[in-house]
């Protein structure tokens, strides 16, 4: 079966630290987490106070449980809604939540149910996953 951790390993490489970029509609965004489209995301609460001390962002990355939230936020809202714990192959796993988290859930899993010719339907499903394991 496909491992989170590799997966995460290759969606944070991306994902980059802390930006605050005015002209993106995300706003204020961390490792790809934007506080305007997950404003309840408990990493804020981490955040906020870090702004006011020196060495910010970098100093982010030494916060223990503000890292452990960003690996948190990446399994509950996409690994597991892709049902990544159930596919076989890490290489189809990793293309499939990567892609979630870049165009959204069920656009990936319709472009993954295209693939396998099935009926698109963007829900994850048991035949979905044999179909995709079955790939290798």
């Amino acid at each position: 079966m496909a491992d989170y951790k590799h997966a995460i390993k290759r969606i944070l490489t991306t994902e980059g630290g802390y930006v605050n970029d005015k002209n993106d509609a995300g706003g204020e965004t961390y490792k790809g987490i934007a506080r305007n489209f997950w404003p309840k995301w408990m990493g804020w609460v981490f955040i906020d106070p870090a702004k006011k001390l020196n060495g910010f962002p970098t100093s982010l990355e030494k916060i223990v449980p503000l890292q452990e939230f960003v690996i948190q936020f990446y399994k509950q809202n996409f690994w597991d809604k892709i049902g990544g714990d159930f596919i076989a192959d890490q290489d189809i796993a990793d293309m499939l939540v990567d892609s979630a988290v870049n165009e959204g859930i069920k656009p990936a899993i319709k472009r993954a149910q295209s693939i396998v010719t099935m009926a698109q339907t963007g829900i994850i499903t048991p035949e979905l996953v044999t179909k995709l394991s079955s790939m290798i």
